[in-house]
């Protein structure tokens, strides 16, 4: 049975299953239960993820005891041969596996509701170590388990997503609550049109703070800070972190564009809508990707007017009146013809605004001059037009990275455009 008195703090996810480990299937459990978990207020130490043999489960479920106050294991509930995970536990508790009266027929009651009828391996998902406590599992066949072995607790969940983070609400997290003795609260502050090296060199004395702690990672032309700490409520962490935001934006405050969970398209859609404003596109070697993520906006309608996909020569001559001449003479890539279809594509749609980009993607068809990973964006107003060179031959083997960091910039661009943070 769970020893109700100790207190958790540690944690560890074990994911069960070959599949994951062979790459057939993305593990997007473990990431889940990891948010859900800091919000609780216990700590992850380590993420595990071992293939369906009884010595290597056992042996990763010891090694993570020895660490963890809580041990959540995913995967290996069903009724075939490979899945162990509550056998496993039995092996490193020692214990029996029994049959559970109440499992048994929540396999039948199940099967009645899929009207079939449970064959004879169904009813291994009835089998626990003895002195187990069932977790509930009312979209599913398998029930969890929660037992403590020397200290540490166990709780087994299906591999299913929506089975598994039902029984964790239901049941996981009041008892996790009961146990716990504060929240561990993080906010993220997103940063683009600076790099990571940069970003260090101004704010390193946070970097170096133990609470609250302040962590960055950089990834296609963003870059975001996750501050963070510990308090026994939300509302005395969040008074912990607020100074230290205040004073990382005071400087860096030109280059940020979001906290948490927005995004670049996402600020941008959010100042556009602020200022009643439209903006329509003209894009080439990023073939939509900037309509593509504007519109997965709800609302984009209020402030999308149209994107044009004018990939060759011709569509951005015969669609966005790009004069021949200037193509021959400066090439698609290039200063001139990234301004024109900006300003094009803005009076052509009637938009406030009018945002283009034009680029070698590779990872083939460069020259010294037009090299893989030159990309230009352009910007029109109504007022004037610009354009902005970028140099991303860093990624040149990629053509996604280049496509992906294009469109980062096109929308920081615009964002700065929009706000007044910062001229190009």
């Amino acid at each position: 049975m769970t020893n109700e008195n100790k207190n958790i703090e540690r944690a560890e996810i074990l994911t069960i299953g070959s599949e994951i480990l062979l790459g057939e299937l993305v593990d997007t459990n473990t990431a889940w239960i990891s948010t859900n978990l800091a919000k609780l207020g216990v700590g992850i130490y380590r993420h595990t993820t071992v293939g369906d043999n009884k010595e290597r489960v056992v042996a990763a479920m010891k090694d993570a005891a020895s660490r963890a106050d809580l041990v959540i294991t995913t995967g290996g509930l069903g009724p075939t041969s490979d899945d162990i995970t509550n056998e496993c536990l039995a092996i490193l508790a020692d214990l029996p596996m029994v049959e559970y009266a109440e499992a048994r027929a929540h396999v039948d009651e199940m099967f009645r509701r899929f009207g079939r009828t449970p064959t004879p391996s169904n009813y291994s998902q009835a089998l626990f170590p003895e002195g187990t406590k069932l977790i509930p599992n009312p979209l599913g066949t398998a029930p969890g388990a929660l037992l403590d072995v020397d200290g540490t607790l166990f709780a087994t969940l299906p591999g299913v997503p929506a089975e598994m983070k039902g029984m964790f609400e239901e049941t996981l997290a009041p008892l996790i609550k009961e146990r716990t003795d504060g929240s561990i609260i993080s906010r993220t502050l997103w940063f683009a049109g600076i790099g990571e090296s940069a970003i260090a060199e101004r704010v390193q004395d946070f970097l170096d703070a133990s609470d609250p702690t302040v962590a960055p990672l950089a990834g296609a032309g963003k870059v975001r800070l996750r501050i963070t700490t510990r308090a026994a409520t939300p509302e005395e962490a969040e008074k912990k972190i607020a100074p230290v935001a205040e004073e990382i934006l005071d400087r860096l405050g030109e280059y940020h564009f979001g906290v948490d969970d927005e995004t670049l398209e996402s600020a941008v859609a959010r100042i556009l809508t602020e200022q009643k404003a439209t903006v329509a596109l003209a894009e080439s070697c990023t073939g939509g990707l900037l309509a593509k993520r504007l519109t997965d906006l709800p609302g984009s309608s209020a402030y999308f007017r149209e994107g044009l996909v004018t990939y060759s020569d011709e569509a951005k001559e015969r669609l966005l009146g790009v004069p021949t001449e200037m193509v021959e003479e400066h090439g698609a890539v290039s200063e001139p013809v990234a301004k024109k279809m900006a300003d094009g594509v803005r009076r052509l749609a009637g938009a406030d605004y009018g945002l283009s980009v034009t680029g070698v993607a590779g990872p083939d068809g460069g020259t010294e001059e037009k090299f893989v990973g030159l990309v230009w964006v352009g910007i029109s107003d109504g007022n004037g037009v610009e354009g902005k060179r970028l140099d991303l031959s860093a990624w040149a083997k990629s053509r996604s990275s280049i496509r992906e960091r294009s469109a980062n910039a096109a929308f920081d661009i615009l964002r700065q455009k929009l706000d007044g943070s910062k001229e190009f």
